[in-house]
């Protein structure tokens, strides 16, 4: 009877965004790699605020209207969008780390942010 040798699998842990109090969302590379979008220079940033969803769609367009530049490092890739919590009132007092998802019919990631309460007060009018 020949031998079989034992590769130890290392589970991977359920794929997690980090949402920095300083609005940096950072994504693990093996997550973007996984979905094919280890590549992708630029993301616009989308808002969901019945469900709490924050969106991140990749384009390869820098002058597309809201694009903001992905920038890789070796374990994560990450979007600097405190402007973007911002104009929603999300409120960051901390580091989060929150389920991270790919939704293949609308091609973006999806960010849970789960049970945050969005600041009080009106949106800016757009002059």
């Amino acid at each position: 009877m020949p031998f079989e040798k034992y590769v130890p699998v290392k589970p991977r842990k359920p794929a997690e965004a980090t949402v920095r109090k300083t609005g940096t969302i950072s994504i693990p590379r093996h997550f973007l790699a996984d979905h094919d979008l280890a590549n992708a220079a630029f993301v616009t940033l989308h808002f969901d605020k019945d469900r709490k969803l924050v969106g991140l769609k990749p384009t390869s367009d820098p002058r597309e209207e809201g694009a903001a530049k992905l920038a890789h490092r070796q374990r994560s890739s990450s979007v600097v969008a405190r402007s973007f919590f911002d104009y929603f009132r999300v409120p960051l007092a901390a580091t989060r780390h929150c389920p991270l998802s790919f939704d293949a019919a609308e091609g973006m990631l999806v960010i849970a942010l789960g049970d945050i309460r969005r600041r009080p007060g009106r949106r800016r009018s757009r002059a």
